[in-house]
Formats: C-alpha cells, sequence, structure tokens
C-alpha cells in the first residue's frame, strides 16, 4: 500500500466514525420537529373546520380568509419537512395530514359559495333597481344578466359542505333571487313574445308571429302581471296588425268543412273561399268567436285531394276513398295495387251505445302511408302509431296507400286501439291488406306464385309483382306444353313456379315451370264453428288444437297476428299444438303450413287460417218467479236465462244458445229441508229450450216414487217458502259446454 492510498482510507474511517457518533442525535431533532410541524396544521385545520361551519363561527356570510390561509401554509411547512423523512414516516405523517387537508378543501367551496352569493345579490340589486324604473327594456336586459349569473352561480352555493351551513349561506341569496325571478318571469316571457312577433311580422313569417302571440296570450289570460295593462295594449296591437291567416282545415262529412283562422275577424265573404276539382262552395258561417268558418260545400268526391284558397293561403284535405269497414276478425282481404287509395272506418261506442270519446290509437304498419285522417291531409309512412279523437259519430277514418308505388305491401293489417289511461280497452282490426306492384316490362324467370285471381285474370309472384293476363292474346305453357287461357288459369296455384316474358299492352308469355302439389292445412273438425255461434266456445286456460297437414312441414301459429309458435307435421300428415287461452276474451288463432326450417313470417299473411275462440264460462243469469202464490212447483212454467259472456269492460263478447239433454234435471230445496229433483221426461217434467235459455215445466211430484224424486223429507215431504236451486244438470250450449250454477239462485212466488 502506497502513502496516498493510506491516508485516503484513514480519512473514510474517520468520517465514518464520525458520521456513526452524530447520526441518531440528529434523526431525533428532525422527528420532533415534523411532530410539532403535523400538530400546528392539525390545530388550524380544527380552527379552520369551526370556522365554515353554522355549529362554530361561520355566519354565512364573512370569508374567514386568515384562518384558511393559516391552514394552508401549516400544511405546507408539513408537507415541506416530509422529503428528508423515511418511506413509513411519510406514510404516517401524510394520514395525519388528511384532515385538515379535507377541512381546506371544503373551505375553499365555502368561500366561493359566498363570493357566488355575492354576485347573485349584486345582480339581484341591479334587477330590483330595474324594476322602479318602469322601463321594461331595462327589466328585460336586467333580468337576462341576473338569471345568467344565477345559473351559473348557484352551482357554487351547492357545493358547500354540511346541509346546515349550505341552507343558511344559500338561504341569504337564492331565495330572494328565485322569488324576484319567479315575480318577473312572466310579464318578461310576455314581453319578449310580443316584441319577436312583431319582428316576425316585418319580416313576413306571419305563422311564427302567431304562434309567439298565442303563447303570450295564454300567459296572459292565466296569470296576474305587474305591467298587464300595458302588456295587454301591446299584445291587442300586434294581433290588429296581424294579416288573417289560414290555420287549418277539416272535414266533418261529405258537405262541412271547417276553416280556423289565424286571428277572430268580425265578418266573411263566400266568394273569398274557393276550391279546385270542381268542388263548389254555397255557404259560409263564422262562428261567435270570429276565429271559425264553417263552409256548405257540393258533394265531394272519395278519394279526391281537394286544395282551398284563402286571401293567398292554401289548405287542403281528401275526402276518404271506398270505405272498407273494420270487424274483428274479418277476413275479407284487400288484393290492391299500390297505386290505389283505400278508406278504413272504425266505430267506437260506449256500453250506452252512444259514441266514444276516447282517444284511438291507430296502428300503421311499415309497407303503408296515410293520407288522411278524418277527412284532413296526412302524410305520415308507416310503421307508426297516430293518436286520433274520432269523429261525433263515433268514427275514426284513414285513408291510406302504399308506401311506394314501386315496392309491394303484403300482409298488412291496420289496428285502431281505444285507449283509457294509457291503456288499451278495445281493439279493431282490419283484414290483411297486399298492395301488389304492376310488373314491369321484361323476362323473368322461376319466380313463386303468390295468389292467383282467376276472375280478374291476374297472378302475384312472391316478390310482390302483379302481373296480368290477357286472355287468349298471351302464350301460355304448362311444363312445356303449350295450353289454352282456361286450362293454364286452372292449372295455375299458389307455391307454383313461373318464368315468362311480360309485356303490360302486347302479348306476354307465361309458363309454369313447376306444379306444386301439397297438402292443405286443416284444423280437426270439432273445432268447425256451430251455427249461429260468434266462435269456438270453451271454459278453460289452454286449448290443445290438432289437425293434419303437408307431411313433414312445419306448422306456424299466431294469436291475434303475434306469432306464438310452431310444430312439425309428422310423416303421417297430423299435428297438434297447445298454447294458452285469453280469459273472457275472443283470441283468434292463424295458422299456416311452411317448409320446415323456413323463418317464421312476423305475421299470419293472406294464406292463414284464423280459428276463433270465445273463452268463458256458460252461467245462469237469472230466474223467472212462479205465476201462481200456492206454494205448489208442479206445472208452473219457469224461464231460465244464460247470461252472456262479457269481458272485463263489460262488452258482450257472446250469447250461447243451450239444448237440454234427455236426462237433464234440476235439485231445489225449501227451509225445511225437503230436496226434490225434477227429471226432464219424467212424471210430466219438460225441459224445453228457449231465446237465450231453456223453461222448465215442472211435472207432479210422487211420493210413490220415493227417492227418485223426493231426495230428503225435510219436515213435511213438501216445499214451501223460498227454494234454493241446489243444482242444474244437462243444460249445454252448441259445444257441449255445461252451464255452471253459482249459489244464490232461487224461485220464488210459485
Amino acid at each position: 500500500m502506497n502513502n496516498k492510498t493510506a491516508k485516503i482510507t484513514v480519512s473514510s474511517a474517520v468520517a465514518l466514525s464520525a458520521f456513526v457518533a452524530v447520526a441518531p442525535s440528529q434523526q431525533g431533532d428532525a422527528a420532533a420537529n415534523i411532530d410539532a410541524l403535523i400538530i400546528n396544521a392539525q390545530k388550524a385545520g380544527t380552527v379552520l373546520k369551526w370556522a365554515i361551519s353554522i355549529e362554530g363561527t361561520a355566519d354565512g356570510v364573512t370569508q374567514p380568509w386568515t384562518q384558511f390561509n393559516a391552514a394552508k401554509t401549516a400544511i405546507t411547512k408539513a408537507e415541506a419537512a416530509l422529503n428528508g423523512a423515511s418511506y413509513s414516516d411519510k406514510l404516517k405523517y401524510e394520514a395525519l395530514l388528511i384532515e385538515p387537508k379535507t377541512q381546506v378543501q371544503r373551505a375553499q367551496g365555502y368561500l366561493d359559495a359566498i363570493t357566488a352569493s355575492t354576485k347573485i345579490e349584486a345582480r339581484t340589486k341591479v334587477l330590483s333597481e330595474a324594476v322602479r324604473t318602469n322601463n321594461l327594456d331595462k327589466v328585460e336586459a336586467a333580468y337576462h344578466a341576473m338569471t345568467a349569473e344565477f345559473r351559473k352561480q348557484t352551482i357554487l352555493l351547492d357545493r358547500v359542505y354540511g346541509q346546515s351551513t349550505r341552507d343558511r349561506i344559500r338561504n341569504v341569496v337564492k331565495g330572494p333571487a328565485e322569488q324576484l325571478i319567479n315575480y318577473l318571469k312572466n310579464d318578461v316571457t310576455v314581453y319578449m313574445l310580443t316584441k319577436g312577433a312583431t319582428a316576425d311580422i316585418n319580416s313576413g313569417r306571419y305563422q311564427e308571429a302567431i304562434r309567439k302571440a298565442n303563447e303570450a296570450k295564454a300567459i296572459v289570460d292565466s296569470n296576474v302581471l305587474i305591467w298587464e295593462s300595458f302588456l295587454k295594449k301591446n299584445l291587442d296591437s300586434v294581433n290588429a296588425s296581424q294579416p288573417v291567416q289560414l290555420v287549418s282545415i277539416s272535414r266533418v262529412d261529405s258537405t262541412t268543412i271547417t276553416v280556423k283562422l289565424s286571428r277572430a275577424v268580425s265578418s266573411i265573404q263566400l266568394s273569398e273561399f274557393t276550391f279546385d276539382n270542381s268542388l263548389s262552395v254555397s255557404r259560409a258561417v263564422l262562428s261567435n268567436d270570429g276565429t271559425i268558418v264553417t263552409l256548405t260545400t257540393s258533394v265531394q268526391t272519395p278519394g279526391t285531394k281537394y286544395t282551398m284558397k284563402f286571401k293567398g293561403n292554401n289548405a287542403s284535405f281528401t275526402a276518404p276513398g271506398n270505405v272498407v269497414p273494420i270487424q274483428i276478425g274479418n277476413q275479407t282481404i284487400q288484393h290492391r295495387e299500390t297505386t290505389e287509395v283505400l278508406s278504413l272506418v272504425g266505430n267506437f261506442t260506449e256500453s250506452n251505445n252512444q259514441p266514444s270519446k276516447d282517444i284511438v290509437r291507430v296502428d300503421i304498419p311499415a309497407g303503408i302511408k296515410v293520407v288522411s285522417i278524418n277527412g284532413i291531409e296526412n302524410n305520415i309512412a308507416g310503421a307508426k302509431s297516430i293518436n286520433v279523437t274520432p269523429e261525433k259519430n263515433g268514427n275514426v277514418t284513414i285513408a291510406f296507400t302504399a308506401k311506394d308505388v314501386n315496392v309491394s305491401a303484403i300482409d298488412n293489417m291496420i289496428t285502431f286501439n281505444r285507449m283509457q289511461n294509457n291503456t288499451v280497452i278495445e281493439t279493431k282490426t282490419s283484414a290483411k291488406l297486399n298492395f301488389y306492384a304492376p310488373a314491369k316490362e321484361g323476362s323473368f324467370s322461376n319466380k313463386k306464385v303468390y295468389y292467383v285471381d282467376i276472375n280478374n285474370n291476374y297472378f302475384v309472384t312472391s316478390d310482390g309483382m302483379k302481373y296480368k293476363m290477357k286472355n287468349s292474346s298471351d302464350v301460355y305453357r304448362n311444363e312445356g306444353i303449350a295450353v289454352s287461357f282456361d286450362s293454364f288459369k286452372s292449372a295455375l296455384g299458389v307455391e307454383d313456379t313461373i318464368s315468362g316474358s311480360y309485356k303490360p299492352t302486347t302479348n306476354s308469355t307465361f309458363e309454369i315451370t313447376s306444379n306444386f302439389n301439397y297438402v292443405d292445412f286443416v284444423l280437426d273438425s270439432k273445432y268447425a264453428y256451430k251455427a249461429g255461434t260468434a266462435g269456438y266456445r270453451m271454459d278453460g286456460s289452454r286449448i290443445d288444437l290438432n289437425g293434419t297437414a303437408q307431411p313433414n312441414y312445419e306448422m306456424i301459429f299466431y294469436k291475434n297476428s303475434a306469432y306464438i309458435g310452431k310444430t312439425r307435421v309428422n310423416a303421417s300428415g297430423a299435428w297438434s299444438f297447445s298454447t294458452n287461452v285469453d280469459q273472457n276474451a275472443i283470441s283468434d288463432y292463424s295458422y299456416l303450413q311452411q317448409v320446415a326450417g323456413k323463418a317464421a313470417p312476423s305475421n299470419p299473411g293472406s294464406g292463414a287460417k284464423t280459428l276463433r275462440v270465445v273463452e268463458g264460462s256458460l252461467d245462469l243469469l237469472s230466474v223467472s218467479g212462479g205465476t201462481t202464490a200456492d206454494e205448489d212447483l208442479s206445472n208452473e212454467e219457469l224461464v231460465f236465462t244464460i247470461a252472456p259472456l262479457k269481458n272485463k269492460n263489460g262488452l258482450v263478447l257472446a250469447q250461447d244458445q243451450v239444448a237440454a239433454l234427455a236426462n237433464a234435471s234440476i235439485v231445489v230445496q225449501d227451509n225445511d229441508g225437503t230436496k226434490i229433483k225434477f227429471t226432464n221426461n219424467q212424471d210430466n217434467t219438460k225441459f224445453t229450450p228457449v231465446n237465450n235459455g231453456f223453461q222448465v215445466k215442472f211435472g207432479t211430484i210422487d211420493p210413490g216414487k220415493g227417492s227418485a224424486v223426493i231426495m230428503s223429507q225435510g219436515k213435511d215431504s213438501l216445499l214451501t217458502g223460498t227454494l234454493k236451486i241446489i243444482s242444474i244438470d244437462g243444460i249445454q250450449n252448441a259445444y257441449g259446454l255445461d252451464m255452471k250454477v253459482n249459489t244464490g239462485f232461487q224461485i220464488t212466488g210459485y
């Protein structure tokens, strides 16, 4: 080791010994200093906590800047001292600083809120001074400035910690400010609307001016205003300066139109109202308030659009076209071209047969476009719902057509839903609506046939194209063999494959390239409708449908046009399907067959068949009284009335007619326990069906028959007093549904 190396080694050793000796003392002093700084920060945080709390010294007005700055300074010093501390000590001391830091953060919100209060108070003062000037221009300007400041600053008021402290600050300015805003807002709004309407009139925006003037009038009519006299005078001046505008036109019936004007007028001239399409006006009557004109016209042509001119304004409506009455379950399918306009009418009445005033929601499918509603022109393309108020006679009438003349709309239905409290209480559904697009000139290959109209000489392919056959002038083939027109029509059927060259006005060529033969799909004969009934009657929560169809196809099922499921037809052609039945209701079950695995159509379509099911029990409604008060039931003829089946809203769904079985019987009992059974065709007892019920002619009571007639002797073996009906058996409706007898029915006056 050389001398230089030795010197360095010795020096290092001396320095190290000196460090080891001094370090513990220095570390102890530093720790004590940090503890003191942490305690100071905590104390400053506590002082600040009570300075910003109503429970302490805060008053919601004074800003405690001294306490705030002292807490921030103490925390800053403590954090600076932590720079030389160990990691574990830093964690310990930083945890102790959380509370004072929290108080600083809360104090910032408190200080900001008081600053916000000052700004709101200043704007409130300016607005109050503007009110005293009675100058609405100044009031409006100050109002906008104040409300803008209020919206901005109230956010800061809500950031104060502590409910009581927050309420104290807000109560100082927020309450008075809101009160002043509410006090002035109607006057300012009317003033603004009136000025806006004046500007719109000067710029020729008359409809916008009408809207603003009407809005202003509604506020004036429903509120007490500060400058009411002045604002009314301004509004009257605006209304008087408006030219009379045509607001709307409404069709009442085939010879009556109502016209709404933008403002009241004192008189009108018949010559001011003119129509196109040869519609003439013979009379014009002005309403008492001067805003409605009722016009008497010549008879309007169905499906025609009429445009009326009045003082340079135009308005149009369309007279309903050919009316197709809507009936629940109507199976009259409409086959129309996309260029045609149709009309549907739904009539709604109350239980007392008076026209309904309930809103009717009309559901329009995607492929349909509404042309008019109750004669008023509209242009609404589905799928949408429209709320309509029925006419005075309870009718809702819509004219409609296909959405696009070049696109078919197949298997659509329109529903009318009577509403109460946003709930559907009655639904009426149209027939299937098919709009076919006229086929274009050109060749087509291997299209499936969707529909055939033999009488009108056309067929429709699965893409909704309509091809017209022109009798013998066209060329016809069936699987390569030339055939006559009549032979071609008799062979052409749904699902056949067809090709050809089509020309709408000259000779066309049609060939059935493949005939499709399949088994029709049917429902078991037990579901066949009985004469005079509203549908298949049953009493239960489920129905088991079964029948036959094309082997290995699928049967698709719908209830009230909504898909509910499908089932596979077995190799023998049999199928069955079980589903729920709505209680005390009419349910229309539609079913169709198609190739297995194919996606189910969203609605039944024109090829579906329908079974109407009317669910509900067969109940007794009433019993007529006897005609001889001799307490001898023998030879009395009493009528038993069957209750009509009603839904939950009281609408009658069906009225059953009944038959009496050969062994029909009735058991009655008096108060002393005598119980007697009367059986059809025994001892002169006779059950006879009558309209809406049946009649029982009671035979003689023969004690010699023993238990065959007298089931219980009672006290005297005689019937006396009011008789309870214990049971009635053997009474059925046309579908074999047995009548039920609830307790409480009696026979009196016999």
